[in-house]
């Protein structure tokens, strides 16, 4: 049993064998030449260089065909076997209809949404452990009010953590890769651990008598490119709140102005300190639903474009016939 653990010598094993079994394995084993996986696409020479005056022919530059990314031979090996590949995903999108297609779009921005919940809640474990603990297993203080301390610290925890996801883009549906998610995630974290040593800060200066300090925005664009960048965040105080007005103009033309007067006047009844989180926060979420409507736009485009197609070919069906009376092109 030497050839078991990668000793010995394999004729000596072979010579161990019972006689009619190795009379077996020796008719049994298989005939001729061994398949073998074709060679690697030989490298072309190095040409000399050419002359300023004359220019490379085509002929002279070789490079391996293209192979879509599912293939495990990226050198150009079986590239002919991939000429014709169309990925999964484009052969489903081809069978959709235009129904299909709204409802893959909606679903898409409610799992955007259920996935803020999930990443702000396990954001705040160590809030909700707090909590949970508190519940089973209550002191006499806690009995009296209830868990109210750790229900409320749970409860702010995960409002400011989904809020912060917002302002970053978290609801929005661009393609975006899991690590991205995650370190997004992070960063969201990051706000909210400053936020609260600012909050901190603010409470010492009240017990102490002295003036309550001014801080810099958590969401300011210097904090969230800290942030992005993996840099410390800073809480010392500035001389004033810093503001950050980008793109928020452009936003709110997209936006009956009814609807910002009403928000206006609500966000003015928060407190100072939670009126700049809570407009980065919307402007977040209708980033993300304008990114959805103008997918839906594009959605409703193609679909009139294809049915225009059909009854220039003659194959218009009945639901084309009924939208083109219906006005609907």
């Amino acid at each position: 049993m030497g050839w078991l653990w990668g000793s010995g010598d394999s004729s000596a094993a072979n010579n161990n064998l019972d006689p009619s079994l190795r009379d077996f394995l020796h008719t049994e084993a298989p005939s001729g030449p061994k398949p073998s996986l074709p060679s690697r696409p030989a490298a072309p020479p190095a040409a000399s260089p050419a002359p300023p005056a004359q220019t490379a022919s085509p002929e002279q530059h070789h490079t391996a065909p293209a192979v879509p990314p599912q293939s495990l031979f990226p050198d150009g090996r079986y590239a002919h076997l991939w000429k014709n590949y169309t990925p999964q995903n484009v052969l489903d999108d081809r069978g959709k209809t235009e129904q299909d297609k709204l409802r893959d779009i909606v679903d898409a921005f409610n799992d955007r949404k259920a996935a803020i919940g999930r990443a702000a809640l396990e954001n705040c474990a160590l809030e909700y452990l707090a909590q949970y603990e508190c519940f089973q297993k209550p002191g006499w203080v806690q009995t009296a009010t209830l868990c109210r301390a750790e229900s409320r610290t749970f409860n702010r925890c995960y409002e400011m953590q989904a809020k912060f996801l917002k302002a970053l883009g978290y609801l929005t549906m661009d393609a975006r890769s899991p690590e991205q998610d995650e370190i997004m995630q992070m960063h969201a974290d990051k706000l909210y651990q400053q936020l609260k040593e600012q909050e901190a800060l603010i409470d010492k200066a009240k017990e102490d008598g002295r003036p309550i300090p001014a801080f810099e925005s958590v969401l300011s664009r210097q904090n969230v490119a800290r942030a992005v960048a993996g840099k410390p965040l800073s809480a010392h105080p500035t001389a004033q709140p810093i503001t950050d007005r980008d793109d928020e103009e452009d936003i709110w033309s997209q936006i009956k102005p009814s609807s910002r007067d009403e928000y206006e006047k609500k966000l003015a009844e928060l407190p100072l300190q939670d009126q700049e989180i809570e407009r980065k926060a919307l402007l977040g979420e209708l980033r993300a639903q304008a990114g959805m409507s103008k997918q839906v736009e594009g959605t409703f485009i193609e679909e009139r474009i294809n049915r225009m197609k059909r009854r220039e070919a003659g194959q218009e069906t009945i639901g084309d016939t009924i939208k083109r009376l219906w006005g609907w092109g």
